[in-house]
């Protein structure tokens, strides 16, 4: 079972993008329900299309509460080429699109 910590900030990020764009995540919420945080946030962060919760927390200027910044917080979790996409994500925010 994941860090306490850990699953209170993805819980929090989804909140935040849920009262960004004005409703709820429900596939985000499925995939974490379904796969569990570690899971879900490794396939997102390796997954070549850009989620839109990136999109929308990088326009509002809060990738600091993006799953990518989890990622990077709590990387002891993740493997390391989750790591690392997540890394150049963050570092690469408008070469994605």
């Amino acid at each position: 079972m994941p860090d306490p910590a850990f699953r209170a900030e993805v819980k929090q990020a989804i909140e935040i993008y849920e009262n960004t764009i004005g409703r709820a995540a429900a596939r985000t919420r499925r995939m974490i329900e379904q796969l569990g945080e570690i899971e879900a946030l490794s396939r997102l962060m390796v997954s070549a299309e850009l989620q839109q919760g990136f999109k929308v927390l990088r326009d509002e200027k809060q990738l600091d509460k993006s799953f990518e910044a989890l990622v990077i917080r709590f990387q002891d979790l993740f493997r390391p080429d989750v790591v690392e996409a997540a890394q150049w994500r963050l570092a690469n925010p408008y070469k994605l699109f």
